[in-house]
């Protein structure tokens, strides 16, 4: 280690110690610091690591903290970028206490668009490909674009082993060919057509074959375009899947219960959406041998994290957080709110900072109108963006009342506490969702 690698390291873990003495986020500004004074301080703080990289649209947080639960309960140092921080920064300030002369291991959620930025610094062993959908439409542009990212991270770590979502017919594409690669999919057939008959969920996107631009056809979709899939014109179809589940055996608003093969699997938190996430974290996990006991252990004694489905009380109210981001991931949360029995509170924060996406035009494209389902009691709405969430809800006519803007950093505790019913659902955007965090105190 050089003079100017060990100045750099302790300069950032004093910013550190400083903003958490101050109860401020230290999780950006620490690493940010160290790369202005320091370009290659992660080829030092990377040493005698194996590291795993997770990436895609959504599911990377998740992922990320269930394979971390699984691997510590064999590893005594697993190091990770807990909070989601996952660009440049957020890792360089994730591994500033790595030990050089150890050997460690460590998952990184990693931004799309930064894989090859990390990747010219670190070599990831293996790189989770959870999904890919359309997102942030100002930033990525379309989900080709961000494949092409993707891919683009890809060819500055040639020899990593790819794991990734086999439902999802992009990640089937020719580029892929050039890479080691395991699948893991849901086929669980209880609902399946007998042929490939079936077509993909409504405006998903990427549903064209690449070698002769039909429409893929679907044997059984799961949700938006993942599924067994299969060209009706030509020989493109869902790749062999490496690790399946074979059968959902119960799927709730805050648990689910799968199995592959003979082996069964719980974990504390709903959504098909987290099957698929709680199954990347599994198959990363066969990859490097750990066994059913320590996977089973990892996967069920994970709880929810922060902004998904993170459920708190206050004054006597049950709150459910859940990050939104795009449509996709909204549609999904909107399926298991509809799990809700009770009557509901309904509180929606839009932001349109950059790190959520300056075109909130996203909002029409989700299935806000199932919500009509439910027992609406109130809604309110709040963020930057909170006269464009009202006109949205009020279009989806999911309620007689009037819906209520607010300011939520300085009300949210008194519109929690007038709330009319005792389940409070918050849909956040990401900026929103963290400024919420701070003021309730979490």
């Amino acid at each position: 280690m050089t003079i100017k690698n060990k100045l750099t390291k302790e300069i950032a873990k004093i910013v550190r110690s400083g903003l958490k003495l101050t109860n401020h986020n230290a999780t950006s500004l620490p690493g940010y610091i160290a790369y202005k004074l320091d370009k290659n301080i992660l080829d030092e703080l990377s040493k005698n690591t194996k590291f795993i990289f997770v990436t895609g649209t959504n599911g990377k947080t998740m992922t990320t903290h269930f394979l971390v639960n699984i691997l510590r309960q064999r590893y005594d140092k697993v190091y990770t970028n807990e909070s989601g921080s996952n660009m440049v920064q957020g890792i360089i300030t994730t591994l500033l206490d790595n030990p050089s002369k150890e050997e460690t291991i460590a998952v990184l959620e990693v931004d799309e668009a930064n894989l090859v930025r990390i990747g010219q610094n670190i070599k990831a062993d293996y790189v989770i490909f959870t999904n890919i959908f359309r997102d942030q439409m100002d930033r990525f542009g379309e989900i080709y674009n961000i494949f092409a990212k993707v891919m683009d991270g890809m060819k500055v770590m040639p020899k990593a082993k790819i794991i990734a979502n086999g439902d999802l017919p992009i990640f089937n594409y020719q580029q892929m060919e050039d890479y080691d690669r395991s699948y893991f999919g849901i086929r669980d057939y209880k609902n399946a057509s007998s042929d490939y008959d079936l077509d993909a969920e409504i405006n998903s996107d990427g549903i064209l074959c690449p070698n002769c631009n039909h429409v893929l056809k679907y044997k059984m979709n799961n949700y938006s375009s993942l599924g067994d899939y299969s060209c009706p014109n030509c020989d493109f179809k869902t790749p062999y899947i490496n690790y399946a589940i074979d059968e959902i055996i119960r799927l709730e608003a805050d648990y689910s219960e799968f199995k592959i093969g003979e082996e069964v699997y719980k974990v504390s938190v709903g959504g098909l959406y987290n099957v698929y996430n709680a199954l990347a974290a599994l198959s990363a996990a066969k990859e490097l041998g750990l066994s059913y006991e320590e996977i089973y252990r990892g996967l069920s004694s994970q709880k929810n994290v922060f902004g998904r489905q993170e459920n708190i009380n206050i004054d006597g109210k049950n709150v459910t957080i859940n990050l939104v981001k795009n449509p996709t991931g909204l549609n999904q949360i909107i399926d298991l709110i509809l799990l809700e029995e009770e009557p509901i509170t309904l509180i929606c924060l839009l932001n349109d900072n950059y790190a959520d996406g300056t075109d909130v035009s996203w909002i029409y494209d989700s299935y806000y109108e199932k919500l009509s389902n439910l027992d609406i009691k109130d809604i309110y709405v709040s963020g930057m963006r909170k006269k464009d969430m009202k006109r949205r809800l009020e279009i989806a006519e999911i309620y007689d009342g009037n819906i209520n803007e607010f300011d939520y950093e300085n009300e949210i505790h008194n519109v929690i506490k007038n709330s009319k019913t005792n389940n409070i659902y918050i849909l956040s955007t990401y900026t929103a969702m963290l400024r919420l965090r701070e003021v309730l105190g979490l």
